[in-house]
């Protein structure tokens, strides 16, 4: 069986890669729903230009489709100017692939909330085990497991940098059950906004917060352990 202190650190750990990918859940979000972030993009990629849309009318239907993927909207029935013709601006391919990135960012939300009551739990089942000693336990399991989650981070991160469209294309084909994300840049108003540039500029930003969050965890964690070492505490 288990002693005390070998489930503490093993509790410990788990938390950590809960608490990782909680984090990853949340920068996600954030930053798949960060206007400055389109906005910015916008103007470095030329979009409003590429589409034929005035900047005012690429941002409200950014504005429109982030609040549809929410749930704050109940249709993608949008309206603006292209090229010289006021229509709708997604046909209906690009609306059932919007309903399934909604699906997907409530289910992420789903998991996010449910990590949030894992974790709770493991932190509390690491409260009871240890008392004083739960802070240097945790900051343990912590570092193990923001090691090993960084080391995966870098990992994804060097196949982001060599072979972006690989990993984009296999993370649909994992995602998604049919290949309604495989949209034509020459006629799809969607994927002319969010072209494989802003994608890869996402999934950059994502990985570098993500790991940015992680690292200052971990000094944080070390910090702990480091003055505790000094008190005569030992893992």
């Amino acid at each position: 069986m288990f002693s005390k202190k070998t489930a503490a650190w093993f509790l410990s750990f788990i938390s950590a890669l809960v608490l990782i990918v909680i984090i990853l859940l949340t920068v996600i979000e954030y930053r798949a729903f960060d206007l400055d972030f389109f906005e910015k993009e916008y103007s470095k990629l030329n979009s409003a230009e590429v589409i034929g849309m005035s900047e005012q009318d690429l941002m409200q239907t950014t504005e429109g489709l982030l609040a549809y993927i929410k749930g704050e909207r109940n249709d993608l029935s949008i309206q603006a100017n292209v090229k010289g013709q006021d229509r709708q601006v997604f046909n209906q391919k690009e609306i059932e692939h919007m309903v399934d990135v909604r699906m997907l960012y409530l289910t992420s939300n789903q998991i996010r909330n449910i990590g949030i009551g894992v974790l709770f739990c493991l932190l509390l089942g690491v409260r009871l085990l240890t008392h004083k000693r739960y802070l240097q336990y945790w900051s343990g399991g912590y570092l193990a497991g923001g090691g090993t989650l960084i080391g995966l981070l870098i990992a994804l991160a060097l196949i982001v940098a060599r072979n972006f469209r690989w990993f984009w294309d296999n993370f649909h084909l994992l995602i998604f059950t049919n290949d309604l994300w495989m949209l034509n840049p020459e006629t799809d108003i969607l994927i002319q906004m969010v072209p494989e540039q802003f994608f890869f500029d996402l999934v950059v930003s994502i990985l570098a917060i993500t790991t940015g969050v992680i690292i200052a965890l971990g000094l944080i964690a070390g910090l702990i352990l480091r003055k505790k070492k000094k008190e005569g505490f030992d893992l």
